[in-house]
């Protein structure tokens, strides 16, 4: 079968020729029909998960988010062949198993995978492009937690994350401030900003703090360093407000010193959560990320335009 993998840490991934996985106990294999990109897959392959004593199988095919249908099960496995399912690998996944879902074929079970049957009113595309992206955004828009009238300030609004907790907040009555470069302005406020700010040709924090001198109610900053979130946006917050994070920039003690409840936030995917999703979507009650796709032989071009730092929505390679 076709996969894009490594042979180790460091090395450019590759469209290799890799024995199709079997699933062993407790195991699924699926033909993957879709799987979006994100930017744990290069961070991944630079060595971003090795640790000291730490033993990876090699080749290791890169890719977390999938939708695909159920072509064989081990013994014991939660689902059956025939079903068609979506989900996401655990961050964990690769050092218990080589195959991810950049590829024809992968294997996935409980341990390694959170994964929820994909209704038939959800295409394969749509459905690869929401676990990470739209399961972090769920998380953190309950951690959050803004209320009806609140102003919320999303910094990397346009891309995968940021798609989806525009949507997720403003339903909640939320006054959303889109962080976006100026060609995304209209995305961003079609997917619920009430506001946006060009980060490439406007002080960020000028623009806010002249429009808010009081500071707003929370902040998701989504791409920012430590200096740029710490010097720039925190300062924005206003005392008791909330602050997250997902590139784990932000200094906790610091901000709690005046109320600031601030997270540096990482996503563990659930089964539950995979679900929901489902159930936003079909409802339309949340509309799917502006997707971009690419054939699975076009794999590096899509590899290529995630590591570029700006995406809208999401990029989705097809098996098929």
């Amino acid at each position: 079968m076709r996969a894009f993998a490594i042979d180790a840490f460091g090395r450019t991934p590759q469209l290799q020729d890799l024995p199709r996985p079997e699933p062993g106990p407790g195991e699924v294999q699926l033909q993957v029909r879709a799987a979006s990109v994100n930017p744990i897959d290069w961070k991944v392959a630079a060595g971003a998960l090795a640790a000291p004593g730490a033993e990876f199988p090699f080749p290791l095919t890169l890719g977390f988010d999938f939708a695909g249908r159920v072509t064989a099960a081990g013994d014991g496995a939660a689902w059956e062949v025939g079903q068609e399912v979506f989900g996401m690998r655990l961050p964990s996944a690769p050092e218990r198993s080589p195959h991810g879902s950049y590829a024809e074929y992968m294997t996935a079970s409980a341990e390694t995978a959170a994964m929820a049957a994909r209704p038939e009113g959800l295409d394969a595309v749509s459905a690869a492009a929401l676990p990470m992206t739209g399961g972090t955004a769920l998380a953190l828009t309950r951690w959050v937690d803004p209320a009806e009238g609140e102003t919320l300030l999303v910094v990397g609004a346009a891309g995968g994350v940021g798609s989806y907790v525009l949507q997720l907040a403003a339903a909640r009555g939320a006054h959303v401030i889109a962080v976006a470069a100026g060609d995304d302005h209209a995305y961003v406020r079609s997917l619920g900003a009430r506001e946006a700010i060009d980060h490439r040709t406007t002080d960020v924090a000028g623009a806010v703090r002249a429009a808010r001198p009081g500071g707003v109610d929370a902040v998701l900053d989504l791409v920012d360093d430590r200096e740029t979130l710490m010097t720039g946006i925190a300062p924005l917050v206003r005392d008791g407000g909330r602050l997250a994070t997902t590139v784990f920039a932000a200094d906790t003690d610091a901000l709690g010193a005046r109320g600031v409840r601030a997270v540096n936030f990482g996503y563990r995917a659930t089964d539950r959560d995979m679900a929901e999703l489902a159930g936003l979507v079909t409802s339309g009650a949340l509309h799917v990320a502006q997707t971009t796709t690419f054939p699975l032989t076009a794999m590096d071009e899509a590899y290529t335009a995630s590591t570029t730092g700006h995406v809208r929505g999401k990029l989705v390679v097809t098996t098929g």
